[in-house]
């Protein structure tokens, strides 16, 4: 069976059952980033093992990117919670975009 999906508008559930199936290591701590695409991250890129180590430097100036980092098996709760303007996710969300848009050239 493939886990290849092209040209469908999938969920968020299939999103993150296709990230845990394509996972190498079973037992990883599994993170994936599900803030705004930047010039330095994309948006549900995946890491196992712990943070990107090349945004230490932003993970330190700007502490709400640490919680865009979540485990896989927070994310379709997460993008849920991101369609309503009012959630916790949602400014998170729209911290991290400022931060990248005003303090990263």
């Amino acid at each position: 069976m493939s886990t290849k999906i092209e040209n469908e508008k999938v969920s968020p559930k299939q999103v993150g059952d296709a990230i845990k199936k394509a996972s190498a290591k079973t037992n990883a701590d599994v993170f994936i980033y599900v803030g705004p695409t930047t010039k330095q991250l994309t948006q549900y890129a995946t890491f196992i093992g712990g943070l990107p180590v090349h945004m230490k430097e932003h993970l330190d100036k700007c502490k709400v990117l640490e919680k865009l980092f979540i485990p896989t098996k927070e994310f379709e709760s997460f993008e849920t919670q991101l369609s309503d303007a009012n959630s916790v996710e949602s400014m998170l969300f729209k911290k991290a975009k400022d931060y990248f848009q005003s303090e990263v050239k």
